[in-house]
This record gives structure tokens, C-alpha cells and sequence, in this order.
């Protein structure tokens, strides 16, 4: 007779602790402190900001859960970041993901906090909760909100984005529009797989000063406009090409 083990489903109940632990270390800055080189417990520690007792435990926590590589033991020992964690949790990185790993920090772990009510009245926890608007237009009230929100789903985006950027033949094309282009992405990395594609980001008007900052910090603002305006409403932009979904399923694409 098989014995019964409860560590599954004690590993599933407290699975919120290693959940928080990189919602934290996402939140301080670390991978993007560690981008820099190792650093002792001490040196994060002062780096940022924290507080003496947090240190071995949270960065050993951290290499337990494999986002975190050390070197040595005791006070000397030396944090560094995994592969994985340079290239998609430093927020330097070209290919960070940690836009959604922050909004859940700071919107979504509280919402799920609230679960038990939800599963009794049906009703929404999030910043709706009582008001009656829809949830983007909560989001959409707020600038900063706005902005971690399209930062979010750049994050859960950008593989796809990239994908067909760089595997799709743009060859016979000049022109491209993505229609609900948020940050700008999909716009900047087929310029960037392209140099001679010329893309337009349509999104709603709030969006456009996220998009424009986007747009230049990575220095395509000669081939990438974002432009506003609601599709619903509005003439789309022309374009050889019309993009439209922020994941791309099945290559979702309609060419003009």
C-alpha cells in the first residue's frame, strides 16, 4: 500500500513564500544591482537598502529557488546572477520579463489575497471593487497604473514579438502598423530585425507618451511613430502590413 505524503500539498499551501520572495527581489532592483558583478550578503544588503537580519536568508532563499548562483560560505560568500535571471530579470536587459513579475507584486498578490470573497460573491477584487467601471478604465485614470500595466504585458509579449520579427519575411514589405501597439514593441523589434521597415504603434492617445518614451530609449524614433487614436472609431493608419493582439496566437497577421 502506497504511504500518503502531505509535502505536496504543503508545497502547493505555502507555495506564496517562494512566490513573494522574487516579487521582493524583482521590487528592490537585485538582478539589476547583481547585472553589475557579485556581491557579498553584506554589499546587497547595503546596496539595497536592507535591513541587517535579511541577510544570508533572503539571497540563500533565492539561490535555493535557483535564481540566485553562490560562490563560498559564510559572510565572504558571493551572490551572482543565474543565466536565466541576467538575461530576463535584470531591467537593463533587453529581453526583461519583470514588468508582469511587478504588477503582480504590487496589483495582482493582493487581489488573490482576496480569493475566498470572489469565490462567495462573484464579484471583483481588483480596483473596480464597488465602483462599477470596467477594469481598464481604472487602469487607464491612472498614468502610472497605465504604464505598469503595458510594461507588464511587454513582458508576457516579447518572445512571440520577437519570433516574428526576426522569422517572418519582411522582404516585399515597407510599411507596417500594429494596431493596439501599447509600448511600442511589436513596432520596435521588427524595425530593429529590419532596418528597412517603417512602423507605425496605434493605441489610444493616453498611450502614446508610454510609447514615445519607449520608442526612443531604444533609438528607432527615425523608423517608429506611435500614433493615437481608438480603432473602434478611427481610420487605421495604412500600412503593408497590419498587426493586431498583443500574443500574436498563430501568427495572427493581415497583410495590406
Amino acid at each position: 500500500m502506497r504511504e500518503l505524503d502531505p509535502s505536496q500539498i504543503m508545497q502547493v499551501g505555502m507555495g506564496f513564500f517562494a512566490s513573494k520572495t522574487l516579487l521582493s527581489a524583482v521590487e528592490l532592483g537585485l538582478f539589476a544591482a547583481l547585472a553589475k558583478g557579485p556581491m557579498t550578503g553584506g554589499e546587497i544588503a547595503a546596496t539595497l537598502g536592507l535591513a541587517p537580519r535579511a541577510v544570508p536568508d533572503f539571497p540563500d532563499a533565492l539561490v535555493a529557488l535557483k535564481l540566485l548562483d553562490r560562490e563560498g560560505d559564510g559572510p565572504a560568500a558571493r551572490y551572482a546572477n543565474t543565466a536565466e535571471g541576467a538575461l530576463f530579470l535584470d531591467s537593463n536587459s533587453p529581453a526583461y520579463i519583470g514588468g508582469i513579475l511587478e504588477m503582480a507584486n504590487s496589483r495582482l498578490y493582493r487581489f488573490w489575497a482576496d480569493l475566498t470573497e470572489a469565490l462567495r460573491s462573484g464579484q471583483p477584487q481588483n480596483e473596480t471593487k464597488g465602483s462599477g467601471e470596467s477594469m481598464f478604465a481604472k487602469l487607464y485614470e491612472s498614468p502610472e497604473r497605465l504604464e505598469q500595466f503595458m510594461n507588464a504585458m511587454s513582458g508576457v509579449s516579447a518572445g512571440n514579438f520577437r519570433a516574428f520579427a526576426r522569422q517572418f519575411d519582411f522582404s516585399g514589405y515597407g510599411t507596417l502598423c500594429d494596431i493596439g501597439g501599447a509600448t511600442g514593441q511589436l513596432s520596435c523589434m521588427v524595425a530593429g530585425e529590419n532596418p528597412h521597415m517603417r512602423c507605425t504603434s496605434f493605441d489610444l492617445p493616453k498611450v502614446v507618451p508610454i510609447a514615445q518614451k519607449r520608442i526612443a530609449a531604444v533609438g528607432l524614433a527615425d523608423r517608429v511613430e506611435a500614433m493615437g487614436g481608438d480603432f473602434f472609431a478611427d481610420p487605421l493608419p495604412k500600412a503593408d502590413v497590419v498587426t493586431m493582439g498583443m500574443i500574436l496566437h498563430d501568427w495572427n497577421i493581415e497583410k495590406k
